[in-house]
């Protein structure tokens, strides 16, 4: 099964560069947009005659098109220890490698970091692999996040930020700030085993993942209906507070299948 997907951009992209995507620069592309008055665009090899012989105000009519133009992603993935969870690392390689794939095929330009105690740049799923086998528990919390700026292109760019957002919140809001000026697709990276596999009636050793210490906890029910519904509330939390910056998450929970992702952005332009 074909991993690649569409991210449509029609809203977005404005490069002069020829690409795969459609823009909002006008000119001689191959995708027609409207017609339009002659003295908009004078251009003769465009005149519509037949438009223009039925204008009831006289105007020389020309068909315009929009230019096929190349777009900046850019791929943000969370170092910190929680990403470390069950099969975390395995789902966002996967998506990584969904995503470089999707995105040479559009003849984009791609740029990827792995944001840990610095951030890294990452060049393939080998690379994030690497990246990832260096986390620990004990040291690491994504603190490069306050870097992320000066990595980002000085146009409009598509970004997605990978990660599970168990980050605080001034650490949330930070980056969501410095991303403000680009269209960003937060992938919300969550197992349902975080919340869901908890054996009832029994001491359960949990670990925190971002700090690294670990304490025997006697699972009730009410315990585990209790840590069902932070997750809820937290999951409404995340979703709010991408609303408030014209943002829509993307919740990549247990699997990963590219059609969710044509999914998204079908929904989404």
């Amino acid at each position: 099964m074909s991993q690649l997907f569409d991210y449509k951009t029609a809203a977005l992209v404005s490069s002069l560069m020829p690409g795969g995507h459609k823009s909002r620069q006008r000119g001689p592309g191959s995708d027609f947009y409207r017609k339009t008055h002659f003295l908009d665009e004078p251009d003769p090899s465009r005149i519509d005659l037949n438009a223009s012989l039925t204008d009831p105000f006289e105007n020389l009519q020309v068909r315009s098109y929009r230019q096929r133009s190349k777009l900046d992603i850019v791929v943000l993935v969370d170092g910190s220890s929680s990403m470390l969870y069950d099969n975390k690392v395995a789902l966002t390689t996967q998506l990584f490698d969904s995503i470089c794939r999707s995105v040479e095929a559009a003849g984009d330009d791609m740029s990827a970091f792995f944001i840990s105690d610095q951030l890294r740049p990452l060049d393939s799923t080998a690379s994030l692999k690497k990246a990832f086998s260096s986390v620990t528990p004990e040291h690491n919390r994504a603190s490069a996040y306050t870097d992320i700026q000066r990595t980002l292109p000085g146009r409009p760019s598509l970004i997605f930020l990978i990660s599970d957002f168990h980050w605080p919140e001034t650490q949330l809001h930070g980056l969501l700030t410095a991303m403000s000026a680009h269209r960003v697709v937060p992938v919300i990276t969550w197992q349902s085993r975080e919340y869901e596999d908890y054996p009832l009636w029994r001491f359960v050793e949990m670990t925190d993942l971002e700090t690294g210490k670990s304490a025997l906890v006697f699972v009730t029910r009410s315990q585990r209906q209790l840590l069902k519904k932070r997750y809820q509330q937290r999951r409404e939390y995340l979703n709010t507070q991408c609303r408030a910056f014209n943002q829509r998450p993307f919740w990549l929970v247990d699997h990963y299948d590219a059609a969710q992702m044509n999914q998204y952005f079908a929904t989404s332009a």
